[in-house]
């Protein structure tokens, strides 16, 4: 059996520092994207210079600029380019890759994980597991098995398809595998595939920020409230340590501010179950309790 072809969507804004890096880990990979195409948007530093200068060298690699005024709010803006991106996949790809600018793949990465869709024609969407680096180790970053790591999504495109495709607000990492289960499809981040995330996770635009951020995203998403508070004390433990007890806050300020919410109601009655039946235990087996260094280096 061949292996299936898959493309990337990679938006990028202020990159530069990154950008050569992963660069290097795409064309390292033992199975190569029939395309990659990276969306600069509207980067003050080199990135587009740089993803042109790679485009001259990687012929799957086609770039792409946002141009005019700042996109819409955060979440919405990253379904915005990644639908620009799907837009440029002629013929449609089996597998859709979203993928950030600042994550390494290992080399065999991809042909492994799709390895995994192809034993399971139920898989939908899939990634490994994130590792930050942290005090001179790469420390992973805890995320249940069912879970997919927003920094690199790889989607079934049948899937994306029945799902409707991506719903653009904040949290819209959260509710697309709520969003494929619910349609009957599994999702899965797997254990033995490394990916590397050179920054961490809401460091670019402060961690007090982030977590209030996060709070925002679980009341725009309808999260249970006591989902919630196990998320506050869950996070409590990881550095910066105690930073999470600013996500009831954030939570409280959008329900002040009574910013516009997740309109399915349908989705967010499932999410709300799934959450609940974590808080009950029913997925022990999934979830990652303690914060696990790795040797291997990128």
């Amino acid at each position: 059996m061949s292996p299936p072809a898959y493309s990337v969507i990679t938006p990028a804004h202020n990159e530069a520092a990154f950008l050569p890096h992963v660069f290097e880990a795409i064309a390292a990979q033992t199975l190569k994207p029939t395309k990659w195409v990276i969306v600069d948007d509207r980067s003050t530093d080199d990135t587009w210079a740089l993803i042109n200068a790679a485009a001259r060298r990687y012929s799957f690699i086609e770039p792409l600029q946002v141009q005019g005024e700042p996109g819409p709010a955060l979440g919405s803006n990253v379904v915005r380019l990644f639908n620009l991106g799907c837009a440029r996949i002629v013929p449609a790809a089996t597998f859709v890759v979203k993928m950030d600018a600042d994550v390494l793949p290992t080399p065999d990465y991809f042909a492994t994980l799709l390895a995994h869709f192809q034993a399971n024609p139920r898989l939908g969407i899939a990634s490994g597991k994130t590792y930050n680096f942290q005090h001179g180790t790469w420390v992973l970053e805890r995320i249940a098995d069912s879970h997919v790591t927003g920094a690199c999504k790889t989607y079934r495109a049948a899937c994306l398809s029945e799902m409707g495709g991506l719903i653009p607000i904040l949290g819209w990492d959260i509710l697309d595998v709520a969003q494929a289960r619910r349609h009957g499809w599994h999702t899965r981040s797997f254990r033995d595939l490394p990916l590397y995330h050179l920054r961490l996770t809401g460091s670019a635009t402060g961690m007090v920020r982030a977590n209030l951020r996060y709070g925002r995203c679980y009341y725009v998403i309808r999260a249970h409230p006591l989902f919630v508070l196990a998320k506050t004390l869950y996070r409590a433990l990881e550095r910066p340590y105690l930073m999470s007890l600013l996500i009831p806050l954030g939570y409280l300020m959008a329900a002040l501010r009574r910013e516009p919410r997740l309109d399915e109601m349908g989705l967010a009655e499932f999410l709300r179950r799934e959450q609940l039946d974590r808080l009950r235990g029913r997925t022990l087996r999934q979830e990652e309790w303690l914060p696990r260094p790795l040797s291997q280096q990128p």
